[in-house]
């Protein structure tokens, strides 16, 4: 599913790119330094969350080593890790294209939960990040179908970033990158949905009752750390734009 994902995403995006005249090379040179690092951060993150941080070279060296049987090209990813991952790509990618930092970022906005919402079909054909037991509207086998819940959430925000690219004039919203306001929604979405999962999670106890998922950890992480930089960058055009105006006036 997840190559039916990014063929199509391709396809799409060399069209956006197209209309906020951007580069579509420059886009293929970017997406592959960031799904590089995706990988390999998706990866990472999943042998030091799955086989602990004591073991983590061991195992690493074993799937170099065998790289087939081992599983390290199959299975065994964590979405967060690659996001991580996938950032730090982009910054070598921009570089390697020569490219301002926010050039891409829109079309990003709109690929990444677009091919993560095949992604996580994948997951539900696959029988992985299975749900909690439920037996009640749309249950599937016993269980909360929550891998389809997201997918409908990452479809919805995905075409809403294609809609608003779509119509130049709201290419960005607040004067701010698109790809800021997806980090904001789906940390709340993968906060929420971990809820809703049953599969091993990992979990960080907060006193004796509040109990997190890693996952809803690095959630509100993210969501911290990118609500500050909002925030900052609206104060930061808010200051600019008033010097505008009385420039204008000045003149």
């Amino acid at each position: 599913m997840i190559v039916t994902g990014i063929l199509s995403a391709g396809a799409i995006c060399k069209r956006l790119c197209s209309i906020q005249n951007i580069d579509f090379y420059d886009f293929i040179i970017i997406s592959a330094t960031a799904g590089a690092f995706g990988f390999a951060g998706a990866k990472l993150f999943f042998l030091i969350d799955y086989y602990g941080a004591s073991n983590f070279f061991i195992v690493l060296g074993q799937m170099l080593l065998h790289p087939k049987t081992s599983g390290l090209i199959s299975g065994g990813f964590v979405f967060y890790g690659g996001l991580i991952g996938g950032i730090a790509g982009y910054f070598l990618g921009i570089k390697i294209a020569r490219v301002g930092i926010t050039s891409f970022l829109n079309t990003f906005a709109f690929a990444i939960p677009y091919v993560h919402a095949f992604g996580r079909i994948g997951c539900f054909c696959a029988g992985c990040c299975y749900g909690i037991e439920y037996h009640g509207f749309l249950a599937v086998a016993g269980r909360f179908p929550v891998q389809l819940m997201e997918t409908l959430l990452l479809f919805t925000f995905a075409f809403v970033m294609l809609y608003l690219i779509m119509r130049k004039e709201h290419v960005q919203t607040k004067g701010l990158p698109l790809f800021l306001w997806y980090i904001l929604y789906y940390s709340i979405v993968r906060f929420c949905l971990e809820f809703l999962r049953a599969d091993e999670r990992g979990q960080f106890l907060f006193g004796k009752t509040f109990v997190l998922s890693v996952s809803q950890l690095v959630s509100l992480i993210f969501f911290i750390a990118d609500a500050i930089l909002i925030i900052m960058l609206l104060i930061k055009k808010a200051k600019n734009d008033k010097v505008e105006i009385k420039d204008i006036q000045n003149d």
